[in-house]
């Protein structure tokens, strides 16, 4: 979105406003990966924190010292432990989730899917390790990044219980920050959408496909920037800012909203 007028500025923060208050309302967590969080972060391995964020003058709704999260690719996360059985971070069928964050690559090889966030699949002894309930994933795909969202259901054969969606729409690693966002309602795979810098893209299903049997849910902890143990392959190497979970269906307004350049 860009505004180039006093007044389609003024549409525009009014909008932008509007927008960030629909998103707050239903976040359950969010890391601005400040001085403080409200939900406590575990850091492992190459973690640097306080590092230049989105700003001004390019990001007006950021402040002006505002920081982010390096992680170097190699191993590195953060995790955040489960409360327990049905806690906020528990999705199963008939729930909406809408996961967001951004996200400046450091780059990306083709195949390479790497993970923003997401819950399970940590391959702690406790749990099964296809226990993916949720998560949202940035993947190379022919020199650019899209968007993955990948969960998995009851084990069955070969890879049928694994359900993975990725976006048409992509864009260059090379440019600097950028918004991406994910909207799901378990057990109705036609709501699946993705957001790119506020623009929807559609995508397609693989794996064992479209699916309306529930995910698999249980105590596992929520990692940020990585899975499988740790596994480098799996790892975000870049920059990450404003990670979100929401318990709903966020819309094209509200995602246009969360990117605005003037």
């Amino acid at each position: 979105m860009f505004c180039k007028t006093p007044i389609l500025l003024a549409l525009a923060l009014a909008a932008t406003t509007a927008s960030a208050a629909a998103a707050e309302s239903t976040s359950v967590a969010r890391w601005d990966f400040g001085a403080e969080e409200e939900t406590q972060l575990t850091p492992h391995g190459g973690v640097q924190r306080d590092q230049a964020g989105p700003r001004p003058p390019e990001f007006p709704d950021f402040a002006k010292g505002n920081t982010a999260v390096r992680l170097d690719g190699k191993s590195a996360y953060l995790s955040v432990a489960d409360p327990g059985p049905d806690s906020d971070f528990d999705f199963t069928n008939g729930d909406a989730i809408t996961l967001e964050a951004w996200v400046k690559l450091d780059g990306i090889r083709d195949g390479q899917p790497m993970y923003v966030i997401g819950k399970g699949r940590t391959n702690s002894p406790k749990f099964a390790r296809d226990n993916q309930n949720w998560s949202l994933r940035v993947v190379g795909s022919k020199g650019a990044a899209r968007l993955g969202f990948l969960f998995a259901c009851k084990p069955g054969p070969g890879d049928s219980h694994w359900h993975r969606w990725t976006s048409n729409a992509g864009f260059d690693p090379k440019t600097g920050w950028h918004h991406v966002a994910i909207a799901y309602r378990f057990g109705d795979p036609k709501t699946i959408r993705g957001w790119i810098d506020g623009q929807p893209t559609d995508g397609a299903w693989d794996l064992g496909g479209e699916t309306k049997d529930p995910p698999v849910v249980d105590d596992d902890d929520v990692w940020i920037g990585s899975s499988l143990g740790g596994n480098p392959g799996n790892c975000f190497k870049g920059l990450l800012d404003a990670v979100a979970i929401h318990r709903a269906l966020l819309d094209d307004k509200t995602m246009a909203g969360a990117w605005c350049q003037y």
